[in-house]
């Protein structure tokens, strides 16, 4: 099957620093590898919406609060759905730009 015009073939994320507090080492390799497995999903799963995205930047996402007793397999969630939702939705407004 091929790819429909338009859509990229790939999606680079490229995150500059993650904090993962009171996690151990093991705690923090299952994260990412849980975050990476779920971002790779939701590019393949939403690759309509990409396109549209083109470069996007996000200064801070903010993943709100977890369950106490999260798994670093359930902050990975989260934290994937937060970072699909901001970069596949509208641009964010620049400081000093047009204002809707």
């Amino acid at each position: 099957m091929s790819q429909p015009a338009g859509v990229p073939q790939s999606v680079h994320f490229d995150i500059g620093r993650l904090t993962l507090p009171g996690y151990s080492s093991g705690q923090r390799a299952r994260f990412v590898s849980s975050l990476q497995a779920r971002l790779a999903g939701l590019a393949a799963d939403g690759g309509g919406r990409w396109p549209a995205a083109g470069d996007r930047r996000i200064g801070h996402l903010d993943a709100g609060v977890l369950r106490a007793g999260a798994s670093p397999e359930e902050a990975a969630e989260r934290i994937a759905a937060r970072l699909f939702a901001a970069l596949a939705g509208p641009p964010p407004t620049q400081p000093g730009g047009p204002h809707a």
